[in-house]
C-alpha cells in the first residue's frame, strides 16, 4: 500500500506535467542554444542567470500564450516564479529578471499572432522555430535581462516601453487608420470598433475573455488585408509614439 501510494504521489498529474513542460523546454533550450550559439552553462547551472537562462523563459511564455492565451501563460508564470522565491530561494534579483523574460516572451506571441494570424496558436515545429529566432533577436536587440545586475525592473517595464521595437517603413497612426477604415467592420459582430493592442493589454481577465473572439477575428481580418500593429515606443529624441496599425 505504501508503495502504491508512492506511485501514485509520483504521478501526480499537477506535479508530472509541469515537470514534463519543463524538461521539454529545457531541450528546446538545449537544441536552439546549438543553433544561435547563445550562452549556455553546465550541469544544474545550464540555464541559470545567463542567456540560456534569459531564452528558455522567453520562450516558454510565448509558446504558453500561443497554446492557451497570454491571461494562463501570465498565470503559470507567475505561480512559477512564486515558487521559486518560496521553495528554491530566489533572489529578487533573479525574480526580476525572469518576470521581464516573461513578457517579452508575451509579446513575441502577439506579435506572431499579428503576423501569421490565429493558426500560428496551432502547435508546430515551425512556429516553435519563429519563437526562436524571435527570441533570440530580442536578445541580440538588448532587450532580454541576461543577468540578475541589470538594472532595468520589471514594474517599469511597461512605463518606460522598454519592449517596444522600432519601426521603419510608411506607417499610419491608429487615428489615421480608423479614417482610412471607415468602412471597417468585425466580420463576427459587425462592429467598427477596432481594438487596439494597449487596450487589449489593459483588460482584465474577464473582459479579454468577452472580446476574445471579437479580437481574434478582427486580427484575422487585419492580416488578411495587409495590416501589421506595431506597438508604442520612444524615439532616440525621447518623443513617446503611439501604437498604430501599418501596412506590411
Amino acid at each position: 500500500m505504501k508503495q502504491d501510494n508512492k506511485n501514485q504521489k509520483n504521478t501526480n498529474i499537477f506535479n508530472y506535467i509541469p515537470k514534463k513542460y519543463s524538461s521539454y523546454v529545457f531541450d528546446a533550450t538545449t537544441k536552439y542554444q546549438k543553433k544561435y550559439g547563445f550562452d549556455m552553462g553546465t550541469g544544474e547551472h545550464a540555464t541559470w542567470n545567463n542567456e540560456a537562462d534569459a531564452f528558455k523563459h522567453a520562450y516558454m511564455q510565448a509558446q504558453l500564450s500561443l497554446w492557451t492565451g497570454k491571461h494562463i501563460s501570465k498565470a503559470l508564470g507567475d505561480f512559477h516564479e512564486f515558487q521559486g522565491n518560496k521553495t528554491m530561494g530566489q533572489s529578487k534579483e533573479e525574480y526580476n529578471m525572469d518576470n521581464w523574460n516573461n513578457e517579452q516572451g508575451r509579446e513575441i506571441a502577439r506579435e506572431i499572432i499579428q503576423q501569421y494570424g490565429v493558426l500560428s496558436t496551432v502547435p508546430s515545429q515551425k512556429i516553435n522555430d519563429i519563437i526562436a529566432e524571435k527570441v533570440v533577436k530580442r536578445m541580440k536587440e538588448g532587450k532580454l535581462i541576461l543577468s540578475p545586475n541589470d538594472s532595468r525592473k520589471y514594474e517599469n517595464y511597461k512605463n518606460n516601453n522598454y519592449h517596444s521595437a522600432k519601426t521603419t517603413g510608411q506607417a499610419a497612426p491608429i487615428n489615421q487608420l480608423t479614417s482610412s477604415f471607415s468602412g471597417y467592420t468585425n466580420p463576427l459582430t459587425g462592429s467598427n470598433h477596432i481594438f487596439t493592442q494597449e487596450e487589449i493589454d489593459r483588460m482584465s481577465s474577464e473582459e479579454f475573455a468577452k472580446y476574445e473572439k471579437e479580437i481574434d477575428a478582427q486580427v484575422k481580418a487585419m492580416n488578411g488585408s495587409g495590416v501589421v500593429y506595431v506597438n508604442s515606443y520612444t524615439r532616440a529624441d525621447g518623443t513617446k509614439v503611439k501604437g498604430y496599425y501599418r501596412s506590411r
